[in-house]
C-alpha cells in the first residue's frame, strides 16, 4: 500500500508539473507558434520518461519478479511446442529445397515410401518393404514428422522422374563360371528393357539439357564384386520405368534362375 501511495503521489506531482510548465509556455504569446509546439513535444517526452522512471524505481523488486515469470512462462512455452516449432521449420525446409514431390520414392532414417501427401508438419507416404530389397506396398501408410528432415540424409529414389537407372545383386559362388552368368543377365536385361529403352533415352536428354547432368550408360550393365575366394556378387543395373523397376526385376531374377536351373 504504501508504493500504491507513492506512485499516486508521484503521478500527482509530475501532472501537476506538466500543467504549470504548458501554462507558461500558453502564455508566452511571445514565442513563435513553431516552437512552442516544439516545445509542448519536449515536454510530453519528458513527463513520459518522468512516469516510467518513477515506477522503474518504486517497483523495480516487483518488475524483476515480473520479468523472471515471463521468462520461465517463455520458457515452458518454448519446450512445450519445440516439436510444433521443429516440424514447422522442417516443412519450411522441405519446400526450399524442393527434395521431393507427391508420387516420389524417398527413404529417410530407415523409413521408406512413396508420397502421398505433404504439409508444413508432415508427410505421408505408403510403405515399401519388408526392407531394401523389396519394391512393393506393405499396405500401412506413414506420417512423418517434418523435424526428421532437419537432422537426416534423405534419399530420392525418383529424382530421375519418369525412368531410373534401378540396381540389384545377386550373390554366387566363386566357383560360378562368372562369365556365363554376366552374359545370360545381360541377355535377360535386353529382353525385359529393350521396349524402354529409346523413350528412357529421350527422358534422359530432356533432364540432361535442362539440369545440365552427366547421363550414364543407359544399356543394361553387370558387375562384378569380389565378396570372398567362395563368394561373387553380380550387380546389374538396368533403365526402366520408376513404377515398373520392382516387377522388372522380379522377372529378371525369375528368367534367370530358370536358366540356371534348367
Amino acid at each position: 500500500m504504501n508504493k500504491v501511495l507513492l506512485s499516486v503521489v508521484a503521478l500527482i506531482c509530475i501532472f501537476i508539473f506538466r500543467a504549470i510548465i504548458a501554462r507558461a509556455l500558453n502564455n508566452a504569446t511571445s514565442m513563435k507558434i513553431e516552437r512552442r509546439r516544439k516545445w509542448f513535444v519536449n515536454l510530453n517526452s519528458f513527463i513520459s520518461f518522468l512516469i516510467l522512471l518513477t515506477t522503474a524505481i518504486l517497483w523495480a523488486d516487483e518488475l524483476k519478479s515480473l520479468a523472471f515469470s515471463l521468462a520461465a512462462i517463455l520458457v515452458a512455452i518454448i519446450i512445450a511446442s519445440k516439436e510444433f516449432i521443429l516440424n514447422f521449420f522442417g516443412g519450411i525446409f522441405k519446400i526450399s529445397q524442393n527434395s521431393f514431390h507427391i508420387g516420389d520414392r524417398i527413404e529417410i532414417n530407415g523409413l521408406r515410401g512413396d508420397v502421398i501427401d505433404r504439409s508444413l508438419f508432415s508427410t505421408k507416404v505408403l510403405e515399401i518393404g519388408p526392407g531394401h530389397e523389396t519394391h512393393q506396398l506393405t499396405g500401412r501408410s506413414i506420417v512423418i514428422p517434418n523435424s526428421i528432415f532437419l537432422s537426416n540424409c534423405l534419399i530420392n529414389e525418383s529424382h530421375l522422374k519418369n525412368y531410373v537407372l534401378h540396381t540389384f545383386k545377386i550373390p554366387v559362388k566363386g566357383s560360378t563360371d562368372w562369365e556365363a552368368s554376366e552374359k545370360l543377365l545381360l541377355e535377360i536385361c535386353e529382353k525385359h528393357c529393350s521396349d524402354y529403352f529409346e523413350r528412357a533415352q529421350l527422358h534422359f536428354d530432356r533432364i540432361q539439357k535442362t539440369s545440365h547432368l552427366e547421363i550414364p550408360i543407359l544399356k543394361p550393365r553387370v558387375h562384378i564384386n569380389v565378396i570372398s575366394p567362395d563368394q561373387l556378387d553380380l550387380i546389374v543395373r538396368f533403365t526402366a520405368p520408376a513404377s515398373l523397376k520392382g516387377r522388372i526385376e522380379q522377372r529378371i531374377l525369375k528368367d534367370y534362375l530358370r536358366a540356371k536351373n534348367s
